[in-house]
């Protein structure tokens, strides 16, 4: 079982270009059919691409990874993350379904390796921290919480992938690219989900992340 550790280093990982492939694929009982496994691998990344506008080389290392959960004996859930350009493929047994998917981003899509990790507890938890009052509620007040410092406890939905823009001078994440010193000849730069650069940026600095799967707002503490 993958380790916050090991979901922490990944997710500290960053490329220039949205070249980080994240894919989730369910593995079906053994004997399973390779082949089959690649095409609907091959399925999912042809969509990421369109979605992102990057293509995805090496997909042959892919598909070697997935070969491997064929035989069985591994969870229902298989997640490969890969990355020609730094080096990057590693492939994790998730013990929970998962919804198929796959993801190109600048940094790997690791929500569904901390949903696993939480093993079903997220909704009482959301509903304790609710309970309890919190600080920021809804995507923009998170944003400028965790891009002003450190934050304890994060609360993110497990579906969707919000664009937005990081400060070139500050740092900072919003919604639009002139959210932040736009008086500095800085260009924004863009970010392919700001919600996964928050999920980052609060592990780097010990902060809990909750992933809800109701389609939670985005919350912090």
């Amino acid at each position: 079982m993958i380790t916050r550790a090991e979901v922490a280093k990944l997710g500290a990982m960053h490329a220039v270009e949205p070249a980080m492939l994240s894919l989730y694929l369910t593995v079906p009982p053994p004997p399973a059919d390779p082949s089959a496994l690649a095409a609907r691998a091959g399925r999912l990344i042809a969509a990421a691409e369109a979605a992102a506008g990057w293509p995805v080389p090496g997909r042959d290392r892919v598909y070697q990874k997935l070969a491997g959960y064929a035989g069985g004996g591994a969870g229902p859930t298989a997640a490969v993350f890969a990355c020609a350009g730094s080096g990057l493929l590693e492939a994790i047994s998730l013990p929970l379904p998962l919804p198929e998917r796959a993801v190109l981003g600048v940094r790997p899509h690791i929500r569904p390796l901390l949903l696993a990790l939480q093993r079903g507890s997220a909704g009482d938890r959301v509903r304790g921290l609710t309970a309890a009052g919190l600080a920021a509620v809804g995507l923009p007040g998170c944003l400028a919480a965790v891009s002003a410092g450190p934050v304890q406890t994060l609360v993110v939905p497990l579906d969707g992938l919000v664009p937005g823009y990081e400060c070139g001078r500050c740092g900072t994440l919003s919604l639009d690219a002139d959210g932040c010193c736009p008086d500095w000849g800085t260009a924004a730069l863009p970010v392919p989900d700001v919600i996964e650069e928050m999920v980052s940026r609060v592990l780097e600095d010990d902060g809990e992340i909750i992933v809800a799967t109701d389609r939670s707002v985005p919350a912090c503490c």
